[in-house]
Formats: C-alpha cells, structure tokens, sequence
C-alpha cells in the first residue's frame, strides 16, 4: 500500500451484513452459527461465506424466520435461507434499504403467508416460498479459471463478496474450499471502533 494513498480509509465501517451488499444478487445462504444476547440488534445469524459479517435480521424477518422454523436457533444451522436487498425498507421514516427473504428451505411445499407491518396501522401481505436448493456443484476447474477474474472485481469494488456467491450459485453450490477461496480473494473490513458519529 502506498504511504500517502487513503483509499483504505474510505471503506464503510461494518461488523455485519449490509443490504448493499446485496444490490442486484440474491445469494442462498446456508447457516453456520446462531448467536442470541440481549440489547440491540440481539441475533447474529453467521453462514458459509460471510466473512466474519454475520446477518443480523431486522424484527419482522425474525418473526418469519421463527415462524417458519420455530424459536429455538440451534435447529436453523444447516438450514438455507435466500436473501436480498429491498431499497425501500424504511428506518425512521427514511429508505435505507434493508436485507429481506426472498425464499427458505425446511418449509411446506406451498410456502408460508405472513403479514409485515409497514407501520401501527398497515400491514402487507408477505409470502416465503420454498427454496430448492441446487444439488450441483460449482465444477473446480470453471471455478480455479474464474477466480482470478471474481477477485479483481471484488478488489475493484464493482462487486461484493455476496454478489460473487449469488453470480456462482447459478451454476452449482460452492465447497466449503472454494468459498474460503473467495474469502480470502475479498478484500478485509475497516473496522475502526474510533470512529465517530458520522453517518455511514
């Protein structure tokens, strides 16, 4: 890295998963670990590939994960969840975008109904199909030609890490290798606890 270049510095702040890093992908994401505490955003949910940025779903995409797999968090590892960037989540009255379900596997074949609440007085209708996953596999040796290619846009910063999973999950399910592969093709998180109340 050179001395005087700040670009480093430039990177947003994150512990966890982003809705922009969703723009335009919809990956299928297969959960690793789910961590409960008390307080603000209290679920981390961590999944293969998430590069030490787990998803930390809002209350309402909770409640249709607890309604399509019960309470207890220990029976979604294993399970597969796809997912999105929906721009017109609202946080405070502003669109902020927000990382939502698309889809979820270990439900009945006909999908689950719920209803979101856009505010104390409007509820919509929110259906969860179920999600098949892909038996194929990303086949090593596409995978070992394409890499090269996927970390120079990661490092470019014209795509995320998750939008590269989403861009291979249409061919085959990545390994376990192959996902560290990308992982560490991705460039690593700013994580400055120092940083002050600007807003990101």
């Amino acid at each position: 890295m050179d001395n005087d270049d700040i670009g480093f510095a430039l990177e947003a702040k994150s512990d966890q998963l982003n809705a922009a890093d969703l723009a335009g992908a919809e990956p299928v994401i297969k959960i690793s670990k789910v961590t409960v505490k008390k307080g603000e955003q209290p679920i981390s949910i961590y999944y293969e590939g998430d590069h030490g940025r787990p998803w930390k779903p809002s209350k309402g995409m909770l409640r249709i994960l607890a309604g399509c797999w019960g309470r207890k968090s220990s029976e979604w590892v294993g399970r597969f969840a796809q997912i999105y960037c929906d721009p017109s989540v609202k946080y405070g009255g502003e669109e902020i975008g927000g990382v939502r379900i698309r889809a979820l596997s270990n439900i009945p074949t006909q999908g689950v109904q719920f209803f979101l609440a856009l505010n104390r007085k409007q509820r919509i209708p929110f259906h969860v199909p179920l999600l098949k996953v892909m038996d194929a596999s990303y086949p090593d040796d596409r995978f070992s030609k394409a890499l090269p290619v996927m970390a120079d846009k990661m490092k470019s910063g014209e795509m995320t890490l998750q939008q590269v999973i989403a861009q291979c999950q249409k061919t085959g399910q990545l390994s376990a290798e192959q996902m560290q592969k990308l992982e560490d093709a991705a460039p690593k998180i700013i994580d400055n606890e120092d940083e002050g109340g600007e807003f990101q």
